[in-house]
């Protein structure tokens, strides 16, 4: 597990502030900086050691945990822990029972974990409230809530859990003298924060006195962004980023650890903190991991393997999943990302020479060996992740812009070079083609391109594939709506409920297009087979809105969407081959 844990750690800069060089006392700082999660679905840890205790290990160690503790203060008295954490009431006491741990996991979900019992509120399906639950542990967590202001400045405290069929979760209520839920907004306890100890402040502290202060961010795997919840930004948890910001004023030898499910938009981190490190949540031998790298016993192995964009607007809408039509993943994404995937730096630097590629032509059933030159031109042993991509130059549809095709993670002692090879068969270069229903390659140019991420590409060549030419549509035959190659405004539903595909629109003025449509013969009806709602579409050359209109199909309501009808009208004339636009004018109609 240490081996494993060692190779996921991924350096993302570097600014020549690691590996550590002997630091005497190290600040360890923040809410993993002392705890192992357990991610979703993994098993249970036998034991675990954290960053704080591996580096205490190795230099004299002085840790915050980098959250703010406070009191919920009630007109009456203080928010306080009762009967061990069974319960909580409002009392007069000001000491540890009545202190909590303010966690902040981003998404507006914090959890409270009481000073004197050590474990968490927990908001229960009964109604009852306490403070003895080992934190968010079940698929239905009942230990996050959101601080809601209220007029006046008051604040409330609502359970983030919702019951099934219910708008929102419980509020934090008073009933004689205990804190019990109510789904009454109005009943809604109010309370003003007391901080006992600022994260903010304490951290600083801590970190002004070190030679280096390592701060561990990141999230709690069971409590924002996971199956049923996501995230709706890829900002690091704000308290978390406060903290990290102080912090770096405090001490400029500031390195960032994220420990995530996921990546972040650390944008500012990326500009200001010399060094920033990330894995997942690496098991119980992650914190023995993570010293080896940051001392330098092992180089930083891990690679990225997603897109770290800069902000959630880089990405399409939650549910849409064509990642073609919206540029989406490293394949088709147009922009800059904050750190691309693949990434990943080394502490040793690697030069790339004389790439080869076997053939200058290939078809179908050949493969194509690749070979390059890497060379550790550093004074010490590293670890390079050589990659391969391809780009297919020219085609009838849109290609990606590039397509990892393998992978190398070379071990090369100081000054040694190694030539690593690729093999690609040209079959794998295929990709679906709308007007055949069938996997082509086609006759083309591939780029093919070594470097060190899907952006920082070092070296390439180019082979000619003599592979198939898409020929037109046949508008003689049947043309499936769902065999479209361009779109807007429609959805895919099926055609029966036991299989197939139709396209329906989502509003008016949605559209597809069949590309390369073949009018030689000089066609005279077209023939629509719908479902639905009855509604208009038009048929229309080149473009959308100004091609011309070669067809107005005025559609009959059915008596269900699986229920179809075919609508034939005159067509008019168009010749050679064109694209061909189905516009959905008005109504809910499925086209098959």
């Amino acid at each position: 597990t240490r081996e494993a844990a060692t190779q996921s750690i991924t350096l993302l800069k570097n600014d020549g502030i690691l590996p550590h060089k002997a630091p005497k006392k190290i600040a360890v700082i923040g809410p993993l900086a002392d705890v192992q999660m357990q991610d979703w679905y993994s098993g249970t840890l036998p034991y675990a050691v954290t960053a704080r205790q591996a580096l205490a290990a190795r230099a004299e160690v002085v840790y915050s945990e980098g959250v703010d503790r406070i009191r919920l203060r009630h007109k009456t008295g203080y928010l306080t822990a009762v009967d061990g954490g069974k319960s909580l009431k409002i009392t007069d006491t000001t000491g540890a029972a009545a202190q909590f741990d303010l966690f902040d996991w981003g998404g507006w979900s914090y959890t409270l974990r009481n000073v004197a019992t050590g474990k968490y509120v927990d908001g229960r399906l009964d109604g009852t409230v306490g403070a003895d639950s080992a934190g968010p542990h079940e698929f239905d967590v009942h230990e996050t809530f959101t601080i809601v202001e209220l007029e006046g400045g008051k604040l409330a405290v609502q359970q983030r859990y919702k019951a099934e069929g219910a708008d929102a979760g419980k509020w934090l209520a008073i009933e004689g003298g205990r804190i019990t839920l109510t789904e009454d907004r109005s009943g809604a306890a109010e309370f003003d924060f007391d901080f006992v100890v600022k994260a903010r402040e304490a951290a600083a502290e801590l970190a002004r006195e070190a030679d280096v202060a390592v701060v561990v961010l990141g999230d709690h795997p069971l409590v924002n962004g996971r199956e049923t919840e996501d995230r709706q930004d890829l900002n690091l948890p704000s308290a978390q980023a406060w903290v990290l910001g102080e912090v770096l004023g405090a001490n400029p030898n500031t390195i960032l650890v994220m420990s995530s499910s996921y990546p972040y938009a650390v944008n500012w981190a990326a500009k200001h903190v010399p060094a920033v490190v990330w894995s997942g949540h690496g098991g119980q031998e992650w914190g023995n991991a993570l010293a080896d790298v940051l001392y330098g016993d092992r180089d930083a192995e891990g690679r990225l393997p997603q897109t770290w964009y800069t902000d959630a607007a880089e990405l399409p809408v939650m549910l849409d999943y064509d990642i073609v039509a919206s540029d989406a993943t490293y394949l088709y994404y147009l922009g800059q990302p904050l750190y691309p995937f693949g990434h990943g730096l080394s502490y040793a630097d690697f030069t790339y020479a004389d790439l080869k590629v076997d053939k200058d032509r290939a078809g179908s059933g050949d493969e194509l060996t690749v070979t390059v030159d890497v060379t550790n031109a550093s004074d010490r042993d590293g670890v390079e992740t050589v990659q391969l991509y391809s780009h297919q130059c020219g085609s009838r549809v849109k290609q990606p812009l590039r397509q990892l095709r393998g992978f190398r993670k070379v071990r090369l002692a100081a000054g040694e070079t190694r030539t690593v090879s690729f093999t690609v068969a040209v079959d794998d270069l295929a990709h679906w083609d709308n007007t055949t229903g069938r996997m082509i390659v086609e006759k083309s140019r591939q780029r093919l391109m070594v470097g060190r991420s899907a952006t920082n590409i070092v070296l390439s060549a180019s082979v000619r594939i003599d592979g198939e030419t898409a020929g037109p549509r046949d508008l003689a035959k049947p043309l499936a709506a769902a065999s479209n190659d361009a779109y807007a405004g429609v959805l895919w539903r099926d055609e029966t409920r036991a299989s197939g595909d139709v396209i329906a629109a989502e509003e008016a003025g949605g559209w597809i297009m069949l590309g390369d449509c073949d009018f030689g013969p000089g066609y005279t009806t077209v023939t629509a087979r719908v479902s639905g709602q009855a509604s208009q579409l038009q048929l229309r050359v080149d473009d959308p809105l100004d091609g011309d209109v070669l067809a107005k199909i005025d559609t009959p309501m059915t008596a269900g969407v699986y229920d179809y009808a075919e609508v034939t009208v005159d067509f008019g004339g168009a010749e050679g081959v064109k694209d061909l636009y189905v516009t959905f004018e008005s109504g809910p109609v499925r086209l098959a």
